[in-house]
């Protein structure tokens, strides 16, 4: 009963797979002192830095602010779970077309966050930050509910000496 359902979801995923490396997604780098932020049409990094931090962001205009908002987010996270990796770089996928589940999320695998444009708030971004954060700090990471409560407070208190 078993095989039937493995040879039909292995068919399924191979599939796709083939279908994401026919047609790979482009992505355009916008580069800060502490990320890369990865995002296929323009108005995804117009969208995420709205939300992040309400600037209106136009290519070519604005960059510095842009990048400082960015850059300020990750430093508050540090200083707030007074951590501070080295050489800490972290690089952000921005996409869209939120329909449930979590709104950013951070791949300990991969390294990288990805957060969904139409959704994410500085706060979110904060708690994905501290994860990667903790990941990079750590030679032997917290366990996950440690970490969970640790990027809850780094969230909420991201703003709080402001």
């Amino acid at each position: 009963m078993r095989r039937p359902l493995f040879v039909i979801s292995f068919a399924i995923s191979t599939f796709l797979f083939s279908l994401s490396t026919a047609f790979p997604i482009e992505y355009k780098t916008f580069r800060t002192d502490n990320a890369t932020i990865h995002y296929a049409q323009d108005i995804l990094l117009s969208d995420f830095l709205w939300r992040i931090g309400r600037l209106k962001f136009e290519h070519g205009i604005n960059t510095t602010l842009a990048r400082s908002r960015v850059d300020r987010i990750i430093e508050r996270v540090q200083t707030v779970l007074d951590m501070y990796p080295e050489d800490f770089r972290v690089d952000i996928y921005l996409t869209t077309g939120y329909k449930g589940g979590y709104i950013a999320f951070y791949s300990f695998d991969k390294e990288t966050i990805t957060v969904y444009t139409d959704r994410v708030t500085d706060g979110v971004l904060a708690h994905e930050i501290a994860h990667a954060v903790m990941h990079r700090y750590f030679e032997v990471p917290p366990p996950r509910k440690i970490q969970e409560i640790l990027c809850r407070y780094a969230d909420s208190h991201l703003w709080e000496d402001y």
